[in-house]
């Protein structure tokens, strides 16, 4: 059908420009293409559209007949269709964006304002999730982009790294007083720790570079949290030990609600307590301009 569909866009320009030869340019074909086109509309008619006068063409009664109808939906169409094309060129719309709160608070949120100058007509939807809930939804379709700390195990998904964060183990003075300072990782072992989550996100890296990968992982973990302001709020409470990124808790060491707890120098892991965290999309997601303007700005280096 679709070679029909061509063949009657074909007979309405030549019905327009009176010639092969002008309906031709006009169509960006040969003129022989649009002889091929009609006479194999004919053929699918059954009928004659155009008779020959002199050098020009003119149209049959059949061929008047399916044109007149052709001007009742063609126009139409074509609007559609440059629609179409307008809003897929245009950044325009709404695109939606998953990633943690206190990342994008640090990170997003003085950024946003260029973007949403630059592109008055771009309407941005930002929710706040966990890693584990952000790639899902990408996957399912439920997100345009996402910010993730931990690399997706999803195949259907396209990374890129947009920054690095480093890690801080904090802990009250209270909660030091009581519990002591550790040091090794036997003395961190024994202690009671919030963490992040269930898959240990900032707790696992952050302990893999201080005591080595071999070292068991903690096995005290009082309380996970998908929550980091919640995971400070516990620590400074004197709940247990926590690992949260430093921009987060910065404040709260300079005003003295938390102290920094270092662990003793190890060198079975020269890694140094950073995570990665991913601007992570569909491969399969539509390249319309506004998700490309928004996933390109998110690329962009500070």
């Amino acid at each position: 059908m679709s070679g029909n569909h061509e063949a009657l866009w074909t007979l309405w320009e030549v019905s327009r420009a009176g010639t092969h030869a002008a309906a031709a340019a006009r169509l960006g074909i040969t003129a022989s293409a649009v002889g091929q086109q009609l006479k194999a509309l004919e053929q699918r008619v059954g009928a004659a559209l155009f008779e020959r006068v002199g050098r020009g063409a003119r149209l049959t009664a059949a061929g008047a007949a399916l044109v007149a109808k052709l001007g009742a939906h063609l126009p139409a169409l074509d609007a559609a269709l440059e629609e179409a094309a307008e809003a897929q060129r245009a950044v325009r719309g709404e695109v939606s964006l998953a990633g943690p709160w206190p990342f994008f608070r640090y990170w997003l949120r003085p950024r946003l304002p260029s973007l949403l100058e630059r592109h008055p007509e771009l309407h941005l939807e930002v929710r706040f999730d966990v890693p584990s809930r952000v790639s899902r939804r990408l996957v399912e379709g439920e997100l345009d982009l996402g910010i993730v700390g931990i690399l997706p195990e999803a195949p259907g998904l396209e990374v890129h790294p947009v920054a690095q964060e480093r890690f801080v183990a904090v802990a009250s003075r209270a909660y030091l007083k009581r519990w002591g300072t550790p040091k090794s990782a036997r003395d961190f072992a024994a202690h009671r720790f919030i963490a992040f989550d269930s898959d240990l996100a900032m707790l696992g890296p952050w302990w893999r570079s201080a005591f080595g990968p071999k070292e068991p992982l903690p096995s005290r973990v009082v309380c996970r949290i998908a929550n980091l302001d919640e995971m400070l709020s516990l620590a400074e409470a004197g709940a247990g030990l926590t690992v949260l990124p430093d921009y987060l808790v910065e404040p709260a060491l300079r005003e003295g609600r938390v102290e920094s707890v270092t662990p003793e120098p190890n060198r079975r892991s020269a890694r140094r307590p950073f995570g990665t965290l991913y601007v992570a999309w569909r491969r399969t997601a539509a390249p319309t301009a506004r998700f490309l303007a928004v996933r390109d700005w998110l690329l962009e280096k500070p």
